[in-house]
């Protein structure tokens, strides 16, 4: 029996992509399969979804991604890129200022000499 429906799916490749993808598992197929059989009513379902989600996913492709460039609104994009520009020029400032303080701190402390006491 396990040799039949794996002939069936070789018969039937747009079924492994509805498994890959998660929608189905090959026991709800095989469930299906052993009710119904090979009636082509039954996997006509399957084989038309997937010929106008392979329709959907070209179409998106091309004309989606160009309609949402066409949208972006390029003002918004240069005021958000210069707001992150100074973010990271006052970081920059906070790390390099720390950075001279700590030298000037080192370079200017002098240690006082043991044997000396206060008055002296």
């Amino acid at each position: 029996m396990k040799e039949e429906f794996k002939a069936f799916v070789r018969k039937k490749p747009e079924l492994i992509k509805y498994v890959n993808s998660g929608e189905m598992t090959w026991q709800k197929f095989y469930e299906q399969w052993s009710l119904y059989g090979e009636d082509e009513k039954v996997w006509q379902l399957y084989k038309n979804n997937d010929k106008n989600e392979n329709v959907k996913t070209d179409s998106f492709n091309i004309t989606s991604i160009t309609d949402m460039l066409k949208k972006v609104d390029m003002n918004s994009v240069q005021k958000g890129v210069n707001s992150l520009q100074k973010i990271i020029e006052l970081l920059q400032g906070f790390t390099a200022g720390s950075a001279a303080k700590a030298a000037n701190t080192a370079s200017s402390y002098q240690p006082r000499q043991l044997f000396k006491k206060f008055e002296d």
